[in-house]
This record gives C-alpha cells, structure tokens and sequence, in this order.
C-alpha cells in the first residue's frame, strides 16, 4: 500500500475514534437519555398484597408526568412502570430493568423489602429512588441504603402514635394481641408498636403471633385470641388483604374487642376486599398526616377519590416523589445533588418535604382514623390525629 494513503488513512480512523470518545465523555455525566427523554422509573405493587391499591398509586405518578410536561412544554418526561411484586424477589430484578432502561431516578418501591432489593441495585448503578410508602425503621441506614429517600415517615415514629391511638380509645394494660405479617414492614411495625405499648404496659396473654403475608386462613390465630379471656384488643401490622381476612375470621369468631391497624390497611381500598362492610366497623387505623397541602392535586384526587381509591396518603406521596424527581432532572449537577435541592423546603400535595441528611422526613404525625357503614355503604373518617409535640388532638 503507498505510505501517503496509509498516513491519511490512519489520521482518518484517529478522527473518527476521537470524535466517538468525546461524545461518550459528553453523555457519561448526562441526567437524560440519548433521545432527550426523561425517564423516571416506577416500582408499582401491581401484584402482590397491595395489588388493590397499585392503580391508585399510578394515578398519582401519572398526573405528575402530566404536570411536569406543563411545566417543562420543551421537555418529554416518561414513566417507567415495572411491577414490585411487593417483594424483594420480584423488586431486584425489576430495578435492574430499570437501569437497563436509562432510568434518571426511581419512584418507590411501596413496600419495604422491595425498597431493600432494589436499592440494592440502583444505587450500585448510582441512581437514587424516592419511596413513597416504605416505612420500615432498618431504611434509615444511610451506609446500608444509599441514595434511598422516602417521603413518609419511619415507622419507628408510627409506633408511639400507634401505642397513643390505643391507649386514646381505651386499651388498658395487660390486654392487647399484636397479629402482624413476617415481612419486613409487617416484623419492623410489629415490634415499634409492642416497644411503645410496654413503655406503660404489657400484651395480653396471647401476645404477639407473625404469619407469612401470603396466609388467607387466620382461624388458628384469631382461636389464640379469642381462646384468651384477657385479650379485649387487637393490633394489625398487616395490608389490606389480609387485614380483611382477619377482620372477617375475628367477627366469625365472634370477637366483640376493638381492632386497630396502622398505615398497611387504610383507605377506603379495605371496602373492596370485604364480603360485608359491617366487618369492619370500628376498625381504627393510624396513617401519615398530610401537613398543609399545596398545589391542586389533592383536590383532584378528592374529586375523583369514588373511582382512584387505594390509600390517599401514598397517592399523594407517590405524585410528589415523581414531581421531586422530574424537578431534579431538570436542576444543574448530579440527579442527587438535584433530589436534596428540590427536596428542601418543598411544598407538596402532602405537605412540606425536607429530606434529612439519611433519606428520611420527620412527618407531620399521623391521623387516626375508622371505618363505619354496613353492607351498602362504607365510611372512613379521620376524625383524630397525633404529633410528637402534642400527643393526641381532634382534627
């Protein structure tokens, strides 16, 4: 071959490569993806124990898509749904797929141990993922789960409210049953509420009893509680499903004791899943307290809540941690640096944010509310709620 073609050949593939290596180096620290479209990954339980709710949470996440593209008209932001499964088996993969799909940050997991396995992934690939109903204490490990934030409170707080709640309705000492599911937020809540209850008391004799989230035949456990003549009252660490179940064996059983929940179960969602709505009247359940809402969105939801349903309060987080993001994505710097920024002072439909150096927010307390109605109407009112400050209060 002659030496000047070979010369201009190979300043020719050095050009060439050049060019490619500079446009790698351009995008490596790029918050979009190559197409200029932001993509936020959503983790839905739409299988799993909090299957019914799942749609609501997509509603939510949905309007916030909606209202980023308003507010960014040059902009194309796209929702990523991948189903949780409500489970770290399912959840991992799922993240993985995100990642694979040039993902900017996450929205959720809902339930705990999703939110374990998949930041177990994303933040290996250095994304970031906001929870909008993960409550287990463990997740305040910031050196353990990097990169995770939730915008509803630690059920490490949820157990004093909880503990108040019951004491507020009239549980005294020595006869209260704690029945919770063994997954993580089931255990985690279980054990914050039995530490908060046996600061001023004890459980009755059939104490705390677990089962697995996938158990659908509660006569066994709900025979422990009503086999013991000091057990006057309940506690559920449950979801919806299986709080509807044990709801159902216990009035089989012919328990006539006050049952209370915490945030798994609320919502008027727990309709859907009982054969007679008067199996749940006076059921009193503990959920985050939206502090003052901003923006419109909660009216939206209001105005739609007889076909949205799921659990209000996670549908309004659920659109602020997709608002957060996509305002994130648009920030100067890392997706990181822009989730803190954007999560300081931030007004939300479910109040104000401020993310603390671990991840996590303070709260706002938590309502306590309950269920009424009969077979053709059902009614959920939140009629008291709790803060740390204040203790017990009418709403």
């Amino acid at each position: 071959m002659n030496t000047n073609k070979l010369q201009v050949f190979v300043f020719a593939m050095l050009f060439v490569v050049g060019a490619f290596t500079g446009c790698v180096d351009e995008d490596d620290d790029d918050k979009t993806t190559t197409d200029n479209t932001i993509k936020i990954g959503f983790l839905n339980p739409i299988t799993g124990p909090l299957e019914p709710d799942a749609p609501g949470f997509k509603w939510g996440a949905d309007q916030a898509i909606s209202d980023l593209a308003k507010m960014y008209p040059n902009e194309t932001f796209e929702l990523v749904e991948l189903d949780s499964g409500c489970s770290g088996d399912v959840a991992g993969p799922a993240a993985q797929t995100l990642v694979d799909s040039g993902v900017v940050a996450v929205v959720g997991a809902a339930c705990s141990g999703a939110s374990m396995s998949a930041n177990a992934v994303l933040a290996a690939a250095g994304i970031p993922m906001i929870s909008y109903a993960s409550t287990n204490p463990g997740l305040s490990d910031e050196a353990k789960y990097p990169h995770f934030y939730r915008n509803v409170p630690s059920d490490a707080i949820q157990g004093p409210a909880g503990a108040a709640m019951m004491a507020d309705a009239g549980v005294t000492n020595e006869s209260l049953a704690i029945l919770h599911m063994t997954n993580d937020y089931g255990s985690g809540l279980a054990d914050s509420i039995k530490a908060a209850w046996e600061e001023d008391g004890k459980l009755c004799s059939a104490g705390m009893q677990g089962y697995e989230e996938t158990t659908t035949n509660f006569d066994a456990m709900v025979a422990n509680v009503t086999d013991a003549s000091d057990c006057n009252a309940v506690y559920l660490s449950s979801y919806i499903t299986d709080a509807a179940g044990i709801l159902e064996a216990l009035a089989e059983a012919g328990f006539t004791g006050h049952v209370f929940g915490g945030d798994g179960p609320a919502g008027i969602g727990l309709f859907d899943k009982l054969t007679d709505n008067a199996t749940a009247v006076n059921f009193t359940v503990s959920a985050p307290r939206a502090g003052t809402t901003y923006g419109d969105f909660e009216s939206r939801y209001d105005g739609n809540a007889s076909t949205v349903g799921s659990i209000k309060t996670y549908v309004l987080t659920a659109y602020d941690a997709t608002m957060i993001i996509g305002k994130a994505a648009m920030t100067d710097g890392t997706i990181v640096a822009g989730i803190e920024s954007v999560g300081t002072n931030y007004e939300g439909a479910s109040g104000i944010i401020n993310f603390l150096p671990n991840g996590d927010i303070g709260g706002n307390g938590y309502d306590f509310c309950t269920y009424g109605g009969d077979d053709a109407a059902g009614t959920y009112t939140c009629s008291k709620f709790w803060t740390a400050e204040n203790g017990v209060e009418s709403a």
